[in-house]
């Protein structure tokens, strides 16, 4: 990945910014800081597994990822999902886990990437989905549902491992719909984690990156800088624009922009969960210089999964 992690690129723009550096990305410090990050990997003739997309693991079985990545895909053709943020090389049966049900959204559109959003389920029938949850130890938060903030308190509402994960109880946050005020900066800091290339024709890394800080924008401001045609259609479209010191690359879609309060004392980090507030979606390039990145607003889409995953749990409950 590098500080550069990976997009559906419009290829219109790839050309154009192939020339600039990159900004690269770091090894986490600590193994379990993005210990929710997902490798999907598709089998191939011959058997090897191939890292294709990033994704973001929520717990009981549940990933969430960019609908591009997996939209048409048949889980019986071979996806794998590699859960943990663990080195590729790594062979850890347990948390390489078998894709069994790829669910997309309705409206998600091919040409403008909206609706740039899908929930994979991983197989789980032979009971190592709960082995699973207990290595991952994720305190990863969502959002609240952006549109409706009269949802944003909800008490004992949570679909993820260990008691305080995905904890969908609160948010401070206001929308990723928004510019970052003054406070909002100084409180909280994102980044992006993925598997991708340093460049457009570089391979993907064995090893996870994550970079940052990343700061989202006004709706305004991404149109100004990426025009019409490659910004988000609307201001209420489910999309965002974020831009700092990392971008995507190739391998990197499905990856998250992730958010959680810097650090002011002696504060660790399992008191600052992450909060899952953007999905790698697309952009003009990696790394190229002034030029965002766009991304799905998972605060956007908080009912669909919620609603998605309480339908399919209940149709499923053993799966």
């Amino acid at each position: 990945m590098v500080g550069s992690l990976c997009f559906v690129l419009v290829s219109i723009f790839i050309n154009n910014a192939l020339g600039h550096p990159i900004v690269h990305g770091v090894l986490p410090r600590d193994p379990t800081q993005f210990s929710f990050a997902v490798s999907l990997q598709q089998v191939l003739r011959n058997g090897t597994l191939v890292h294709f997309c990033g994704g973001t693991y929520l717990g009981q079985g549940w990933i969430l990822t960019a609908n591009h990545c997996v939209v048409g895909s048949d889980p019986t053709s071979g996806i794998y999902a590699y859960v943990g943020g663990h080195p590729l090389l790594d062979s850890q049966p347990v948390v390489r886990r078998p894709v069994r049900q790829v669910l997309s959204h309705p409206e998600y559109n091919r040409v403008t990437l909206g609706s740039d959003i899908a929930l994979l389920r991983i197989d789980g029938a032979d009971g190592s989905l709960q082995l699973l949850d207990k290595l991952v130890q994720s305190n990863l938060l969502l959002p609240p549902k952006v549109n409706n903030p009269s949802n944003n308190n909800m008490a004992g509402g949570f679909i993820g491992v260990g008691g305080d994960a995905l904890n969908l109880v609160q948010s401070s946050y206001n929308g990723l719909g928004l510019e970052y005020t003054a406070d909002q900066e100084q409180d909280e800091e994102c980044h992006i984690f993925g598997y991708g290339s340093d460049s457009f024709y570089g391979p993907t890394s064995d090893r996870l990156q994550y970079g940052g800080p990343i700061r989202p924008l006004s709706f305004d401001r991404c149109l100004q800088m990426l025009g019409p045609v490659v910004a988000p259609a609307t201001p209420n479209s489910g999309m965002f624009c974020a831009t700092g010191q990392a971008d995507a690359c190739r391998g990197d879609s499905g990856g998250g922009l992730v958010c959680r309060r810097k650090i002011w004392g002696p504060v660790g980090d399992r008191e600052r969960p992450y909060t899952l507030r953007g999905i790698i979606s697309y952009g003009a390039g990696c790394g190229a210089p002034a030029s965002p990145g766009v991304y799905t607003d998972v605060g956007f889409y908080r009912t669909w999964i919620d609603e998605l995953i309480a339908a399919s749990q209940l149709a499923s409950p053993n799966a």
